[in-house]
């Protein structure tokens, strides 16, 4: 049985307070969540970055790939559109979990329902 937190104590206030009322403290809390935030999304950044910005380093650090037809599809095309997009799938989903994750937390440090 889940039992509800004490009640602050008069001279003791919340998270949620600090924020309610815009105090230093309750834009420390902010800060943090922002940040948090963006480092996020810069890693959500460099994650896509990383993967097209690979296609073209591979294609030189390789030159025979350009000539290669696979099912007389150029195999660029295929890099591009096979793994690529499902990949990108794949990071928007880790990034919309994380991002919830962080809100949830966010929610439980604040005390907010």
């Amino acid at each position: 049985m889940k039992s509800d937190p004490p009640a602050p104590s008069p001279g003791r206030r919340t998270p949620r307070d600090e924020l309610a009322e815009e105090t230093a403290h309750g834009e420390l809390y902010l800060t943090q969540l922002r940040r948090a935030q963006l480092e996020l999304s810069l890693l959500g950044l460099v994650a896509f970055g990383g993967l097209v910005g690979s296609l073209p380093l591979l294609f030189v650090l390789i030159p025979g790939l350009e000539r290669i037809h696979v099912v007389g599809v150029p195999l660029a095309a295929l890099l591009v559109a096979g793994p690529l997009f499902p990949m990108f799938v794949v990071i928007g989903m880790i990034y919309k979990r994380r991002a919830d994750a962080l809100e949830e937390s966010f929610r439980d440090v604040i005390g907010a329902e």
